[in-house]
């Protein structure tokens, strides 16, 4: 779900903010380097934006989910930390829908500080959970852990006849690691996230920062029932 919001907000941003990501900051290195290198100081501004709001916000959630790595598999500091998140994008959404589907310079800019703010924030508490290989704003790592997961499992399916209790050989292929299974479902949901980001520019462009936040508000109150609850 965390990874549908990134996609969703990362197309919105690219679309509406003049080709600038405010989640993948790989993407947005390259765009700050091909600005500098032609001369683009509007380029260059939108994107050191985003690089500077998703550095504060990692930094502002590595602060509120601490060093210490709880015992829960969903600690309560990640929970907060979403929480936070959850303020931002419902600032960034606001001062989207009431600047309109083309803001001025300066509110752009402040838009891709907000947005960028809230993915970092989103990547820290997202990083606290310690899942291998897994992130949900950038997909790169993820991409790379599957694929490799992927060859790992082939060649043990692959791997010589090994001989069971009784002696004989048993030829049934492992089953497919939980492992792998994850990182594909981050994948597609990111781009499925890009899919209503971008057809919503097309459709219904307050859709692009409403259902973003929607979503990470599901996931904060299913991660306080839960503790609620448990």
């Amino acid at each position: 779900m965390l990874s549908l919001a990134a996609g969703c907000v990362d197309a919105a941003g690219f679309l509406g903010f003049g080709e600038v990501f405010v989640a993948n900051m790989t993407g947005n290195t390259v765009l700050l380097g091909i600005a500098i290198g032609q001369a683009d100081g509007q380029a260059a501004l939108r994107a050191g934006t985003a690089l500077a709001g998703f550095v504060c916000g990692v930094a502002a959630g590595a602060v509120m989910v601490g060093r210490e790595r709880e015992s829960d598999v969903w600690p309560k500091a990640v929970t907060v930390a979403l929480a936070i998140e959850l303020a931002v994008l419902a600032a960034f959404a606001g001062g989207w829908l009431f600047a309109g589907s083309e803001p001025s310079r300066g509110v752009t800019l402040l838009l891709i500080s907000l947005s960028s703010l809230a993915m970092g924030v989103q990547s820290s508490a997202v990083r606290h959970l310690g899942v291998p290989g897994v992130a949900t704003t950038y997909i790169t790592g993820t991409l790379t852990n599957l694929t490799e997961g992927a060859i790992d499992w082939v060649r043990t399916f692959r791997s010589p006849k090994t001989s069971g209790e009784n002696g004989e050989e048993t030829s049934e292929p492992p089953p497919p690691s939980t492992r792998g299974l994850l990182p594909a479902d981050v994948w597609l949901a990111y781009g499925a996230g890009a899919v209503v980001g971008g057809g919503a520019q097309l459709l219904w462009w307050p859709m692009a920062v409403l259902f973003p936040a929607g979503i990470v508000a599901t996931v904060v109150c299913i991660a306080a029932v839960r503790r609620w609850r448990g």
